[in-house]
């Protein structure tokens, strides 16, 4: 008898513990990016603790960017196993998407970085904190509508 309550003590404290955790499955996993123009566009996204003025450039150590067909949209997945984006905004201030010509940076993207940047300035900068996406229904939308 003695075993059967600490056995059924041992899974209350269980329960208990497991029902602290929040469920995170609300949270979002993607942020859609919508290309309304008629070129190809591509896009580099950066999200840290700070960003500077520096960063409003093209940025030559990321290797990632999404190259977005015109008239479509391009899911970007948070690769956050746990939350979504709402827990990345716990730990940065805003995201940043930096705007380019597709097609010329598809035609320059092994040059040297500053000739990238020399050449292919970027077209648009978003810079949205988590009330934007949220209030944007998690969908940026190219070129800028409001």
């Amino acid at each position: 008898m003695k075993n059967i309550k600490k056995v059924l003590f041992g899974f209350l404290i269980v329960i208990s513990i497991v029902s602290c955790f929040k469920d995170k499955s609300d949270e979002h996993k993607y942020i859609t990016f919508v290309n309304k123009s008629d070129e190809n566009i591509f896009i580099q996204m950066l999200w840290k603790g700070t960003i500077s003025e520096a960063d409003t450039l093209y940025e030559c150590r990321l290797v990632t960017g999404y190259l977005v067909i015109k008239d479509s949209l391009y899911p970007i997945k948070n690769t956050d196993k746990i939350g979504g984006w709402e827990t990345d905004f716990k730990a940065i201030p805003y995201i940043q998407f930096s705007v380019m010509d597709g097609e010329a940076y598809d035609k320059s993207k092994k040059e040297p970085c500053d000739t990238i940047r020399k050449y292919f300035p970027i077209l648009h900068r978003y810079q949205l904190k988590l009330e934007d996406l949220q209030r944007m229904n998690w969908t940026v939308v190219y070129p800028p509508e409001e």
